[in-house]
């Protein structure tokens, strides 16, 4: 490798600035357009009025910056017409009201008034009491504009477990248009529903919300906007929070919620058996809605020969009777169909999911007949969920059940590939942003079932592209680890090495090197000719050498041989090969400075420095946008390395840019923590400035690391008087290196600390 030249060097910076140049070219033009414009408008006498006495070369430097200033001005009011930006796909409507809610007038009027005095309205009840139905009146009365409506339904594909709050947390930013990413707990989206919802007369509902724990990160109150929340909302509510709870419908409502569905005239005829159909419901809407519809199916059925039916029947198996009555009149197909939705893992699956478990064409039919007679709901628009329906059915697994969800996970391995393909496309993130959470339930599935192996194995390629997309560290981990888990019970070695490697990138990134190097381990068991692996586990094992020690030789030819797996022409493979290098030479040029020889280590630096451009061109070649702002980073830190400041600050400057523009919070931080480190090379610094630059970084680094450990070590200098806290959770940022190979970086970091 060669130092890079100046020729070279200067062509990378002309051309960035081409680039830039030509994307501002129409604020250029316009601004000479509105110089000439402005020369010609004057006439000749004032011109001479107003320079008469005045020295040519003055001017001359007054003419010359009259186009860009005018240029520059141009942009200005440009940017101020810029219109909104657009919603992040996935945002589901409020559905809507249909007509009058039979006896919950009071219920609703109550909910607005709350909604009204405090900001904040909790609609609470058991399931069926219609707490969604009445939230969303509510919301149509509070905002009738469809356009002043947020509203996320926070159910998940799993019935066996609520949505946890960072899940809830997520999805309701991705309602009000903000990267779910941007987070790594619920209490991090507070900051983010005030700043989205502040002024806005905004309505924001969040329906099905199971326990108060998912939502107790919202604020309690947002100037000019509203938060509904409706659910069972089980567990104990903050004093400030009054909720409307719904109780079981009077009886004179649940008559004519009744009536609505068997018409006037056969209420009137078994006015006393109605009446007792509507006790035997329990007053519970969704109940006397079943009873309804069935009824309305069976014309002939006596009202009081039905309620004969109930009354012999305990207590207990009464509101079963007619759900038992529904299911024998099904057709074979919608019986099989709920029977399949019953017995699945996932709560819900859109219709072409559905049809996929019955390998037709289409299910549609097949769904109207069940939820006509309430068995099975639409949700989110094209979505079905079965109610409350025994699921004894679902307990034995058949061989049709077996080969319906081979079926099922086929379907899901399609689609996730073709959407996959399309990111980000706007189509494609909607697909993703509703399936995810059931593709992670897919692969979750405690009993595998035989020849899936595959197909998971694509939907979590397909979950790996989207969840860094949306820098969602945690869920790529969960995904990894699920597929990881249904490969070693299916033996398909090939796919299970492939999750352990996953895993391992996922750590290394999050600072945890030696669980990551436990699983690079699994990850070779399974590939054992070194000849075999692919160029994902050279790179993985070179990663892994950097992160816990300074192996250079052993770093090098895993580096060598990542490069020889590639295929021909792999310009994006050849980015993150040069990064890597860079960084492998800089770390050896650290070693060099800390032994006394300067000289070598800058030729080091200066080597990264040439490899780092190369990679930056291939990078930006090929639109990997994580290669380059990777690149970026590491040039900032070879220019400062070289006390070149100006370059470092530039480099660092465009790498921050890059990692916001991708929500990639952890690449953020850890420039804002470079900077910092820059800034207290500054004898003139502000300590409250770096350390709130210091501040901003640790909020979205992971607990463990490098670059957590270096923040807390500055803070702890900056503030004297926290520094025990800052010391003791620097050393902890730095415990995964404990019993393992440390490299010098972490050994000095690990001293400093200790010497605080």
């Amino acid at each position: 490798m060669t130092d890079i030249s100046r020729r070279d060097r200067l062509r990378f910076r002309l051309s960035r600035f081409y680039r830039r140049a030509k994307a501002h070219l129409p604020e250029g033009l316009g601004g000479l357009a509105m110089g000439g414009g402005i020369t010609l408008v004057l006439q000749q006498k004032v011109i001479e009025d107003l320079v008469e006495g005045v020295p040519l070369w003055l001017l001359a430097g007054l003419a010359f910056p009259l186009p860009f200033a005018a240029g520059w001005l141009v942009r200005v009011f440009r940017r101020r017409r810029e219109p909104a930006p657009l919603p992040l796909p996935g945002r589901l409507p409020v559905p809507a009201a249909r007509g009058d809610l039979i006896g919950r007038e009071t219920e609703i009027k109550q909910v607005v008034d709350r909604a009204r005095e405090s900001g904040l309205a909790v609609v609470q009840g058991p399931i069926g009491m219609g707490t969604s139905s009445v939230a969303i009146h509510a919301t149509w009365e509070l905002a009738d504009d469809a356009n002043k409506q947020r509203y996320a339904d926070v159910r998940g594909p799993d019935r066996n477990r609520v949505e946890p709050p960072l899940s809830v947390a997520q999805r309701v930013l991705r309602t009000l248009d903000r990267p779910p990413g941007a987070i790594q707990e619920a209490a991090d989206a507070t900051s983010h529903v005030i700043d989205a919802l502040t002024r806005t007369k905004r309505v924001l509902l969040l329906d099905n919300v199971s326990e108060w724990r998912q939502v107790a990160w919202l604020p309690s109150w947002v100037p000019g906007a509203y938060i509904l929340i409706a659910g069972t909302v089980s567990g104990e509510l903050p004093p400030h929070v009054k909720p409307v709870v719904l109780g079981p419908l009077a009886p004179d409502a649940g008559r004519e919620l009744l009536a609505g569905h068997i018409g006037d005239e056969r209420a009137d005829r078994g006015r006393e058996a109605v009446g007792l159909l509507v006790e035997a419901s329990g007053g519970s809407p969704s109940e006397i809605v079943r009873i309804g519809r069935w009824l309305a199916r069976n014309p002939m059925i006596s009202l009081r020969t039905l309620v004969d039916d109930l009354n012999r029947l305990p207590i207990g198996e009464k509101l079963g009777f007619v759900l038992n009555l529904s299911v024998k009149q099904l057709r074979p197909t919608a019986k099989q169909l709920l029977i399949l939705l019953t017995g699945l893992p996932i709560a819900e699956v859109d219709h072409r999911a559905a049809a996929a478990l019955l390998g037709l064409p289409s299910a549609k039919d097949t769904i109207d007949e069940l939820a006509e007679l309430g068995l099975v709901e639409n949700v989110r628009m094209t979505r079905v969920r079965v109610t409350n329906v025994t699921r004894g059915a679902g307990a034995r697994s058949t061989p049709s059940e077996a080969a319906a969800w081979r079926r099922l996970v086929g379907h899901f391995a399609e689609q996730a590939d073709t959407y996959a393909t399309q990111l980000p496309a706007d189509e494609a993130r909607t697909w993703f942003a509703i399936e995810d959470q059931v593709l992670l339930q897919v692969l979750a599935r405690p009993d595998p079932v035989l020849k899936t192996s595959r197909a998971l194995g694509r939907i979590a390629d397909a979950l790996e592209y989207w969840f860094r997309l949306e820098q969602r560290h945690e869920d790529r981990l969960r995904a990894a680890q699920a597929l990881a888990r249904a490969a070693e019970a299916l033996g398909d070695e090939n796919v299970q090495a492939t999750a352990e490697l996953r895993q391992c990138a996922i750590l290394l990134t999050s600072g945890d090197p030696r669980k990551a190097r436990e699983h690079f381990a699994k990850a070779a068991q399974l590939r054992v000719k070194v000849e075999s692996w692919p160029p994902e586990l050279h790179l993985e094992h070179a990663a892994i050498l950097l992160a816990g020690g300074d192996q250079f030789t052993a770093i090098e030819a895993a580096l060598v041989h990542y490069g020889q797996a590639l295929p021909r022409g792999d310009a994006a493979g050849h980015a993150l090969q040069g990064n890597n290098i860079a960084a492998l030479l800089m770390r050896n040029g650290q070693q060099l400075d800390h032994g006394g020889w300067g000289p070598e280590a800058r030729q080091l630096y200066r080597q990264a420095r040439a490899v780092l451009f190369e990679s930056l061109e291939n990078a930006q070649r090929t639109g990997d946008r994580g290669a380059e702002a990777h690149a970026e980073e590491l040039l900032a830190l070879a220019d400062f390395y070289l006390g070149q400041s100006f370059d470092a600050a530039a480099h660092l400057r465009h790498a921050e840019l890059l990692y916001a523009e991708s929500a990639d919070e952890i690449g953020r931080a850890r420039c804002l923590v470079q900077r910092a480190g820059a800034m207290l090379e500054d004898p003139g610094h502000r300590p409250e400035e770096v350390a709130a630059l210091l501040d901003d970084a640790l909020d979205g680094l992971p607990p463990a690391g490098v670059s957590t450990a270096l923040a807390h070590l500055h803070l702890a200098r900056l503030r004297p008087e926290n520094s025990a806290a800052h010391r003791e959770a620097g050393l902890a940022a730095l415990a995964p290196w404990d019993e393992i190979a440390e490299r010098l970086q972490v050994l000095k970091l690990r001293e400093y600390l200790r010497a605080l």
